[in-house]
């Protein structure tokens, strides 16, 4: 029975601190990468100059539980500094010093420019705020850290495996969005091998890769990524928590699913999704991965066996702790419990898949927990079925000039304006501007229009340009709807619905100036 005990704890609650260390540098170069996003489009969305003014989001919160430091912010400067902070605090942890304080420093900044954008979060959000919070309990900067190079500590305890019901928490938290996003796809597009030419043709999410595969791929080549999509999904739910042959499963789940997730990249612009899904592999490497690799590096720098580092001692052998520092452990475990359970609890709410008698109403104070931090657990994309209609926004907007322009698209994606009646090819927007998009026009959002209208109105503050002042537009929301495979025709246009209205006041400096034979000037050509 010991043995046993002994076991799953080496399976489930163990990892190699230098697996810790490389997940920390994987995972801050992702911070780094995700805030440099939010940066080049910061005047848009963490000023009050933008689509969503701080005002506004506090004024018709997304949720009950909110918190950001970016609330604070409302010029571009203020929101700089802002992200100057937090650029600081993600090098220092990619650097390893300090590692304790800057995994807390980097929750609360991964959590505020979150909640800033709350409104136009993915899943690749929950993900990232998931990885943030469950390392908090582990210790990142033991291995290939300055931390550990300006305070090395002794072999045995160096290389002494982490214990942690982290551990665990994080192995069963990704085996979960592997499991939901797997049995939520129950649709006829999956079964049929068809999801796959379906999501392609989704223009919002298309990439150059994406639009050349869907207009070059037979129909076999759909059929096979679609179903190979669905068996690589419940694979993955096995390598992650199966108990046997563990170092082998765990290593070819670090093979192949960061594959997954690459093809998914490649293809669809799901923001951080997937690499916010890749960086959690490295905490599947064992020991017996590194041991192999070092010993593999050793044969090739030298034929000294003993060069090789001695292995870790069993936990049972290594020094006490003193006591304040196991209190402090088991304070630490604690947490990590109490955060699980509501996750749980969160899991079985959120997805559709899970029968109505295992649904359990969570207390207040859980709710908080999930909101706070943003770790909602809805996982079930392009499920049941990826949408077979693809939508966008557009503005027909007319200068004081006569020129009709569209201010949202200039800066949101590459298409020219007009958009017409379908969804031009590949509209190449970022994940927030997909976001919006998406949410705007919908009757829930309807609260944030408000602002939409003033970004708009302020075009000419943007262009420069005094003539460029709006008399009136009129905001429209477009969908289309893919053709079967079997056709392959295009685009066939099914709703055009205008949702926002415009025109300047008779007492506003706008008006529209006389044109020759009262005609509009030709529209004008965006850049591409």
């Amino acid at each position: 029975m010991r043995a046993c005990l002994l076991s799953l704890r080496a399976t489930y609650l163990t990892l190699d601190p230098r697996s810790l260390g490389l997940f920390r540098i994987g995972f801050a170069s992702l911070l780094l990468f995700d805030l440099w996003h939010r940066f080049h489009e910061l005047e848009f969305w963490y000023t009050n100059a933008g689509l969503l003014p701080n005002h506004t989001l506090l004024w018709r919160p997304p949720a009950q539980h909110v918190f950001s430091f970016f609330f604070m912010a409302s010029s571009s400067a203020e929101a700089t500094l802002g992200f100057a902070f937090c650029a600081a605090v993600y090098v220092l942890l990619l650097l390893g010093y300090r590692t304790g304080v800057m995994q807390v420093l980097a929750v609360v900044c991964r959590i505020s420019l979150n909640s800033r954008l709350a409104v136009l979060e993915n899943g690749g959000d929950m993900v990232m705020n998931l990885l943030a919070l469950f390392s908090l309990a582990l210790p990142l900067g033991r291995r290939f850290s300055l931390d550990a190079w300006l305070k090395p500590e002794p072999p045995q305890l160096r290389q002494a495996p982490v214990v942690s019901l982290a551990v665990l928490c994080l192995l069963l938290q990704f085996a979960t969005i592997y499991f939901f996003n797997a049995i939520s796809k129950d649709g006829d597009p999956w079964r049929q091998g068809e999801a796959v030419y379906y999501a392609l043709h989704l223009d919002k999410y298309a990439t150059g890769v994406g639009v050349w595969m869907r207009e070059h791929l037979p129909r076999e080549a759909f059929t096979g990524l679609t179903y190979g999509t669905l068996i690589v999904e419940w694979l993955a739910v096995t390598l992650i928590i199966t108990p046997l042959f563990v170092n082998q499963a765990r290593l070819l789940a670090v093979c192949v699913m960061p594959l997954l997730h690459v093809s998914f990249a490649l293809a669809l612009n799901l923001g951080a999704f997937s690499p916010a899904m890749i960086a959690f592999y490295p905490l599947l490497l064992t020991r017996a991965h590194w041991d192999a690799v070092e010993r593999w590096l050793t044969r090739r720098r030298s034929s000294v066996a003993s060069a090789v580092e001695p292995a870790s001692l069993p936990v049972e052998t290594l020094p006490r702790a003193p006591l304040r520092e196991r209190g402090r452990r088991w304070l630490v475990e604690a947490s990590v419990a109490l955060l699980f359970g509501s996750i749980v609890l969160e899991v079985l709410n959120s997805n559709t898949s899970v029968p109505a008698f295992m649904r359990v109403t969570q207390p207040s104070w859980m709710k908080a927990m999930i909101e706070y931090p943003r770790l909602y657990q809805g996982w079930r994309m392009f499920a049941p079925t990826p949408p077979l209609t693809d939508t966008m926004i557009y503005v027909d907007a007319v200068t004081s000039e006569g020129v009709h322009v569209d201010p949202y698209n200039e800066v949101a994606s590459r298409t020219r304006y007009p958009a017409g009646k379908v969804v031009p090819e590949r509209l190449d927007q970022s994940q927030f501007f997909t976001m919006y998009s998406d949410r705007i026009a919908d009757p829930n959002y309807a609260a944030y229009r408000q602002a939409f209208l003033e970004w708009l109105v302020a075009y000419p503050q943007r262009t420069g340009r005094e003539h460029d002042c709006l008399v009136k537009f009129e905001v429209f929301w477009v969908e289309d709807r893919t053709s079967p495979i079997s056709a392959r025709t295009g685009p066939t246009p099914t709703r055009q619905e205008k949702f926002l209205e415009y025109t300047a006041p008779t007492d506003s400096n706008c008006k529209a100036k006389p044109q020759k034979n009262n005609q509009p000037q030709l529209v004008r050509t965006l850049p591409r």
